[in-house]
């Protein structure tokens, strides 16, 4: 009988109607009931269930609403003739015989980062800021004020691309900050940095064309390139490339290495950009955590502004799981690009935007940021004094001057990729150096410091002593 297709379990918060109608459904949809079939009578199924007659009635008339089932007063229920889906195979082979992705969505989904097989280490990470430092309390009253004051337009569809005042205190902060030159509507607010890099490598460039990228360079730029079907070449190749549409660069503190680029190679950059016909992505991460001095002007104060796009992150200020980022870009492309971003949905969450203004305005940011570059050039020295204490003669590596993470140099003779999955192994999740290199790699670690206490420090110098016999054993003779 036709009743046992369905089992009715009490315990869930699914009616049973619901439960009736779903496993039918499923049973019709799959052939396992086929056509010309009769259902139980409502009371046969009510009876052999449980049940009221008025759930089965319920589930039966959702059947027949989707045109599953033929209902006639005094006959059982019969299962309708369903066209037949050319190709159908077993439900176990249903996975198997998926439609495969466009060459465009293989390019979205092909993986540059690395990846441990055993699962990623928690413990400092590259660019992860301290969970213990985040200023709860302070972001959350921002964020009540942002739900008390919104309301009107700003919860509707309007102002998809930026908040007003987001747009108006981010432009204010962003001239006082980082010397960059622009009006608050030239302010676009993304909720990653990814999402702002997928975007402008869809706007500035054509299938084909040559884009930039630092050696080593950042894999999330790379990620964004490829997708965008582009030819991904070394920054160092600069003077033998024709054209170039894009260049991605983090003169600021440059990603992974922390190397600081200097006024005139920033100069001769823009020089470059401007007879090569290219965009610059300015990607400004980590400028806040600048240990000595000042952070030096943006590119973008530099420039003309028709060729530098600005973009920043709350990402290592606040959280990376706030989802808040935010790209200056030209005035002139400014109705364009808010366009083609409400057609990707890279949309930011207008309360989120309400409260980082609130938080930079209310003196809570520079409070904070005051607080945790003080706690990160700590760990920072701290984690290099013991490195090289321990293990000078075996690691390179030089003094963080800023940021959230640091290069650790290894011997050639040591597989970095079997180094960091030790490390990762043991909970720490460090990224191999060689990664980041489109050419002939450099052998290291990439490690983050932010989080790293004396007690993580001592564990982490003690799983590297290991792991660096890994790595040894790992390369070839």
């Amino acid at each position: 009988m036709f009743e046992y297709v369905v089992m009715i379990n009490r315990e869930v918060s699914a009616p049973l109607s619901s439960q009736i109608y779903q496993q039918y459904r499923d049973a019709i949809l799959k052939r396992r009931i086929n056509e010309g079939e009769r259902l139980p009578s409502s009371r046969q199924l009510a009876a052999g269930l449980s049940v009221s007659r008025n759930t089965v009635n319920t589930a039966y008339d959702l059947l027949r609403s989707e045109g599953l089932i033929d209902v006639r007063s005094g006959a059982r229920p019969e299962v309708v003739a369903l066209p037949e889906i050319e190709g159908a195979v077993a439900e176990d082979t249903v996975r198997e015989m998926a439609s495969p992705l466009s060459s465009r969505g293989k390019r979205f989904s092909l993986n540059h980062r690395y990846i441990n097989p055993l699962g990623r280490g928690v413990s400092m990470q590259p660019g992860e800021p301290s969970r213990e430092l985040f200023p709860r309390e302070q972001w959350a009253r921002s964020l009540r004020r942002s739900a008390r004051l919104l309301n009107g337009n700003a919860l509707g569809y309007e102002h998809t691309s930026g908040l007003p005042e987001f747009q108006r205190v981010l432009a204010q902060y962003l001239a006082q900050e980082r010397g960059v030159v622009c009006s608050p509507e030239q302010v676009l607010a993304f909720p990653t940095t990814q999402s702002a890099l997928l975007l402008m490598s869809q706007c500035f460039s054509e299938e084909g064309e040559i884009a930039l990228l630092e050696e080593p360079g950042y894999l999330g730029a790379r990620s964004a390139f490829f997708a965008a079907g582009l030819t991904v070449r070394a920054l160092t190749e600069i003077e033998q490339v024709g054209r170039a549409s894009l260049i991605y660069a983090t003169p600021s503190h440059q990603y992974p290495t922390g190397r600081r680029m200097e006024m005139n190679e920033r100069l001769m950059l823009l020089k470059h950009a401007h007879d090569k016909g290219a965009v610059i992505l300015e990607d400004d991460y980590d400028s806040e955590f600048l240990f000595e001095g000042r952070p030096i002007t943006a590119l973008q104060g530099l420039s003309d502004r028709h060729s530098v796009i600005y973009i920043g992150t709350s990402a290592k200020s606040l959280m990376p799981g706030i989802r808040l980022a935010y790209a200056v870009v030209p005035k002139e492309h400014v109705e364009g690009l808010e366009l083609a971003q409400r057609a990707s949905g890279a949309l930011a969450n207008v309360h989120v935007q309400m409260a980082f203004a609130d938080f930079i305005e209310s003196g809570h940011f520079r409070a904070h940021l005051n607080k945790i570059r003080s706690a990160y050039h700590e760990n920072g020295v701290a984690l290099c004094h013991l490195i090289g204490e321990r293990l000078g003669n075996q690691v390179g590596m030089s003094m963080p001057t800023g940021g959230l993470q640091t290069c650790l140099y290894l011997p050639e003779n040591c597989d970095d990729v079997a180094v960091a999955d030790h490390m990762n192994q043991r909970g720490f999740g460090v990224n191999p150096l060689s990664v980041f290199y489109l050419g002939a790699p450099q052998k290291g670690l990439v490690v983050g410091f932010a989080e790293a206490n004396e007690k993580m420090r001592a564990a982490f110098v003690q799983a590297l002593e290991q792991a660096l016999e890994t790595g040894r054993d790992r390369v070839q003779p």
